[in-house]
């Protein structure tokens, strides 16, 4: 099939949603399909994603399922015990999109607890909890929600979602690379193969592993989610002959991730930044930065590939042309004017990589991170630039990517040519390691980056964010030990941002037994 025809095929069987169903009997399920859980997402003031995937032997090619569509029922309820039904309906499974069901309900009320659950055949599915966001010209006193980022299969379980569950924030924010196509340093769980994925099937298999984490389930049975890319979901390389490769990641991801049909057809990627409304409280942008960004590797000479896995590159000017983007130019704009055209308390951007600048430097010559807004600095000064131009909102940016907990004050970089007056909280993650080779460019260079006033790379976990309209207070959560299901949490670090004031302040903590 050649790559017009692979393009079309794809999108236009997601926004149709409908297959001619092939004259094959209707399976009959002896054990639950649903071994890859329920979840919903994407949640708006008056409506919900609800998902699930019918794979009754997950790790199998399809999932264990025949090349039929099959149907499926699904209830939603205001209580716990599904006896007051106020939405139901039937959906078709389809083998094009691996029998992964997409349900987006609407007509429901602004902050409401729903409950939901499917049905096909004679088995029914555990019963999963929602919410919807706040009206959104409506008043808001409070807010809790997690930043996470970053969940290795191979290194550890992600025991950090039971913990999650626990603190009954209002949803959670997913910053990217919610799998691993690889694996690396030293690993504890094994993927389904030591290959990296390529085709769709494999990215299918990839997924399925993953969901099959009953932390990970449990989360999203419980919690609704936003969720966005990173690198190790999708690759990122436009290059044509990888194409179907990356075409193949994002349906995977789609046909995983409880998040609505963004895609245009005749396009090669799919639309995922979008905008997260806490009513007056706060306006949450959630980027896309990896699908359109211009090439990162533009200083490649002499490239020191034991120097942090060769992704710190010295400094050269081409890294600083004008017209260099990590959103591209439609994100870009988009950002822009969600910046400025908004009435909310707080004005946040959630970036899947870190934002803010950081000085390496090696024998004395100055690196740029390339994986993340260091390699894209005229892009940053824009952003920031329209940030601080609005008059409403104060500004935050909650990042990922790097597996270790950062708290940043951009006001005091410095480099005066790339102040930013702006504060970041980068979460750890849920358990992928942080090798050496990563933290040590990082530990070595401390002294020369003020701006970083908290930073631990040995401790996984997430970010909880209590927001109220006078205080955002963010507390690092780490978890004990990644190979222990039953592993503790703790409370790491806080930290307090007033409204109006710059800066923040560090939290004092009791004494904790690590």
């Amino acid at each position: 099939m050649d790559r017009r025809n692979f393009l079309q095929n794809m999108l236009l069987s997601i926004s149709s949603g409908s297959f001619a169903a092939p004259l094959e009997p209707l399976p009959e399920f002896s054990s639950t399909p649903f071994t890859l859980g329920i979840a919903s997402g994407d949640i708006m003031e008056d409506s919900v994603i609800l998902w699930t995937r019918l794979a009754p032997d997950p790790l199998a090619a399809d999932g264990g399922m025949p090349p039929v569509s099959v149907p499926v029922q699904w209830e939603l309820a205001t209580d716990s015990s599904m006896s007051r039904i106020v939405q139901q309906g039937e959906t078709q499974a389809t083998p094009a999109l691996a029998h992964s069901v997409h349900i987006d309900v609407k007509g429901l009320e602004p902050s409401r607890e729903y409950w939901y659950r499917f049905s096909v055949s004679t088995q029914t599915s555990p019963t999963g909890k929602t919410k919807t966001l706040p009206k959104a010209s409506g008043h808001l006193d409070s807010i809790r929600f997690i930043t996470a980022s970053c969940q290795n299969y191979s290194h550890g379980f992600f025991n950090a979602y039971e913990h999650m569950v626990c603190d009954k924030p209002d949803f959670i924010l997913h910053l990217g690379d919610y799998i691993y196509d690889t694996s690396f340093g030293e690993t504890f769980r094994k993927h389904e193969t030591e290959d990296a994925p390529i085709t769709l099937a494999d990215y299918r298999r990839r997924h399925s592993l993953y969901k099959t984490d009953k932390h990970l389930q449990y989360a999203h049975s419980q919690i609704p989610f936003f969720t966005t890319i990173d690198n190790h979901d999708a690759i990122e390389d436009m290059n044509p002959d990888k194409f179907r490769q990356r075409m193949a990641a994002y349906q995977a991801w789609y046909e995983h991730m409880p998040v609505r049909g963004y895609h245009r057809v005749g396009d090669n990627h799919f639309d995922l930044y979008r905008k997260v409304s806490l009513g007056n409280l706060a306006q949450i942008s959630l980027l896309d930065s990896r699908q359109f960004r211009d090439k990162r590797e533009l200083c490649t000479e002499d490239i020191d590939a034991g120097y942090g896995f060769g992704n710190y590159r010295e400094r050269c000017s081409n890294l600083f042309r004008n017209d260099r983007t990590m959103l591209g130019k439609n994100q870009e704009r988009w950002l822009e004017q969600n910046l400025t055209q908004h009435e909310s308390l707080w004005n946040v951007i959630a970036s899947p990589g870190p934002f803010l600048p950081f000085r390496y430097y090696k024998e004395g010559k100055e690196h740029r991170y390339i994986g993340a807004w260091d390699a894209y600095p005229a892009n940053r000064l824009r952003v920031s630039e329209a940030m601080q131009a609005t008059t409403t909102g104060h500004p935050l940016i909650l990042s990922g990517d790097v597996h270790s907990f950062w708290a940043v004050d951009g006001a005091l970089t410095t480099e005066e040519s790339e102040r930013i007056p702006v504060v970041e909280f980068v979460t750890s993650s849920i358990s992928a390691n942080w090798p050496p080779a990563l933290a040590e460019p990082v530990t070595d260079n401390l002294h020369h980056n003020p701006q970083v006033r908290f930073y631990r790379p040995d401790k996984r976990g997430y970010l909880l964010h209590d927001v109220n309209p006078s205080q955002w207070e963010v507390t690092a959560r780490a978890i004990n030990d990644v190979r222990d299901e039953q592993s503790l949490a703790f409370n790491l670090a806080s930290f307090m941002v007033t409204n109006g004031k710059s800066g923040f302040i560090k939290n004092s903590l009791p004494q904790t037994n690590e």
